[in-house]
């Protein structure tokens, strides 16, 4: 059984004196198809594609879009990479409540909130989130980079749900 979650740690999430602005953070997807060939071969510092979730592996048509998350760190997306990384993130997940919530599954036992919101828009996209997770045998993945310039990349995690079938994360 996971702990409760917990709010992410200050230093990389919220604002502080060195960092006066929040990293802000959207829901995203990729085909299939470009998934691989958008990560392979790049610089990322922090990169986990682990080889039996790569699409092809699991037969996952081109086409089919893989949902995830991705976060504009700004000067912040390297320690928050770093952080990521010794957390060793497992899933992320949209909780319906009051408000909503992405929790991220990390380890055996961590789980962290990532963000909450009571947006209509956001939990439209965070609905969509969770189906097109359904619809791609539960992989999904997680990006930090440092903007949203697409240029640079710090930290990628190619993460799969443990249990499709299972409503707690």
């Amino acid at each position: 059984m996971r702990n409760p979650p917990q709010p992410m740690p200050e230093e990389f999430w919220g604002i502080t004196d060195r960092y006066p602005t929040a990293p802000q953070w959207r829901f995203a997807a990729l085909p299939a198809a470009e998934l691989t060939e958008a990560f392979t071969g790049r610089m990322v510092p922090f990169l986990e594609m682990p080889e039996a979730y790569l699409p092809i592996e699991l037969g996952i048509a081109s086409t089919t879009p893989i949902p995830g998350v991705v976060i504009d760190g700004g000067r912040r997306s390297l320690p928050l990479s770093q952080w990521l990384q010794s957390a060793q993130p497992v899933m992320l997940k949209h909780i319906a409540g009051a408000p909503d919530g992405l929790i991220l599954a990390a380890g055996d036992l961590d789980r962290w909130i990532v963000a909450t919101f009571d947006d209509a828009e956001v939990r439209s996209a965070a609905q969509l989130y969770e189906q097109r997770k359904q619809a791609s045998q539960g992989l999904h993945f997680l990006l930090v980079q440092p903007d949203d310039s697409g240029m640079t990349y710090t930290g990628f995690w190619l993460l799969r749900d443990r249990d499709q079938g299972s409503k707690s994360v």
